[in-house]
C-alpha cells in the first residue's frame, strides 16, 4: 500500500465562482436562513443617540428571504472580501493497494514469473478549514488560458476523483 497525504497552508483564494451562484441563489450561503428574512452577521447601525458611533445589528433583518441581500453587488456580491477564504487543505492525493498473486493461484506456468494487480485512486479527500464552503483551493485559475493561482470562476470544470486498476505481469 502506498499513500500520498498532502498539507498546504498560509494562503488564501478568491471563490469568483462563487459570487455567481450567490447571485443566482444557487451557493450554499443563499440557503443558509431557509431563504427567510435573517439579520446579517456581524452587522451593525448607526446609534441615534450618539452620532458617529454604531451598535451591533441584533434585530434588523433583510427585506425578504435574503434575495435583495445576494444579489445586492455593491453591498455583497460585489465586495470581493466576501469570497476571499483560506486555501489551505489536506488531501488525501493519492492511494495504491497492491497484491502480489500467488503463482500457484495462476495454476502452472513456466513463461509468468509475477503476477500483481494494484487498484489506485487519486484525489480522495480534501479537508478545508469551515471558511471554504465554496471549493477544492487547486480548482483554481481565472480561464482555461491562464495558469493563474488562488482564483476561481464559473469557466472551470471542478476537480475530479480518478479510479483505476492495474494487472502487471513478469514474464
Amino acid at each position: 500500500m502506498t499513500t500520498l497525504f498532502e498539507y498546504r497552508t498560509g494562503n488564501v483564494i478568491y471563490n469568483g465562482l462563487s459570487t455567481a451562484l450567490d447571485f443566482s441563489g444557487a451557493g450554499i450561503r443563499t440557503a443558509a436562513f431557509n431563504r427567510e428574512r435573517f439579520v446579517v452577521p456581524n452587522s451593525s447601525y448607526a446609534d441615534p443617540a450618539n452620532p458617529g458611533s454604531f451598535l451591533p445589528n441584533n434585530s434588523i433583518t433583510t427585506r425578504n428571504g435574503g434575495a435583495d441581500f445576494f444579489t445586492d453587488g455593491p453591498r455583497y456580491t460585489g465586495v470581493i472580501e466576501n469570497y476571499v477564504n483560506s486555501a489551505a487543505f489536506w488531501k488525501l492525493r493519492e492511494l495504491a493497494l497492491s497484491y502480489n498473486i500467488p503463482l500457484s493461484k495462476i495454476g502452472v506456468n513456466k513463461y509468468i514469473k509475477n503476477a500483481k494487480i494494484t487498484l489506485l485512486g487519486r484525489n480522495l479527500l480534501l479537508f478545508t478549514p469551515k471558511s471554504n464552503v465554496f471549493t477544492d483551493p487547486e480548482y483554481s485559475a481565472f480561464d482555461a488560458t491562464s495558469n493563474a493561482i488562488g482564483f476561481t470562476s464559473i469557466s472551470q470544470t471542478p476537480p475530479s476523483r480518478f479510479f483505476g486498476a492495474n494487472i502487471s505481469l513478469t514474464f
